[in-house]
């Protein structure tokens, strides 16, 4: 299987313990030295998604973890067809917290859409809907997951830190934000643990047999 958006090789490493044969690509290759340590026994490619390095028909699962969103599906579409064999499968997963109408979470996403790029209807968007128009492949599937999230503080503003919309801010901004943000942790977590309910998004679609040409005129 192919999995695009390796990054640090969080999804791999999950991956490969299933049993998953895994080849991971990604633009990075800092990135990918820390996927090739976390995940032991997969394959690495430094590789732009929009524009495959892999054979016709190689792989029976392309999957992407929360990282489809930055890829143009008028390229990534016809390559991931292309790179899937007949009867395989394109799928694609996002986590989001999901502790709407707690006061603490409000509050918390109010700050973050006030100051930055961030805007909590992105969690809604339904990401399957370029690979359905494509044709190339059947009706995408959703199935969601709910789960509790237990983590340290310090964790969860490191995570916070790596967000694209927190790193484009000018680091006065940034960092202003960074603190807000802490502080109102660990009023609303005292104990500095937070336990944050999730749900994971989950697209999958079987690709055609019939795979029709490019989507670019």
């Amino acid at each position: 299987m192919l999995e695009g958006g390796a990054g640090t090789g969080l999804a791999t490493r999950a991956l490969v313990a299933l049993g998953a044969h895994v080849v991971g690509f990604d633009l990075s290759a800092p990135m990918l030295e820390h996927a090739s340590r976390n995940a032991a026994g997969a394959y690495t490619v430094l590789a732009d998604g929009n524009h495959l390095p892999f054979a016709d028909g190689c792989a029976d699962l392309c999957c992407f973890a929360q990282s489809w969103h930055w890829l143009d599906p008028l390229d990534a579409v016809p390559e991931v067809a292309r790179v899937l064999r007949a009867d395989g499968a394109w799928a694609a997963w996002w986590s989001h917290p999901r502790a709407d109408g707690t006061a603490w979470f409000d509050q918390y996403q109010r700050l973050l859409e006030h100051s930055t790029s961030y805007d909590r209807r992105q969690r809604d968007i339904d990401w399957s809907r370029d690979v359905a128009a494509s044709r190339r492949f059947g009706p995408p599937r959703r199935i969601d997951v709910a789960w509790r999230r237990e983590v340290a503080l310090d964790v969860w503003m490191r995570d916070e830190r790596s967000k694209s919309y927190i790193g484009l801010l000018e680091p006065h901004a940034r960092d202003a934000l960074l603190t807000s943000l802490e502080a109102h942790l660990r009023l609303a977590f005292p104990g500095g643990t937070l336990t944050v309910p999730y749900e994971t998004w989950l697209w999958i679609a079987k690709c055609r047999t019939n795979k029709i040409g490019p989507l670019r005129t």
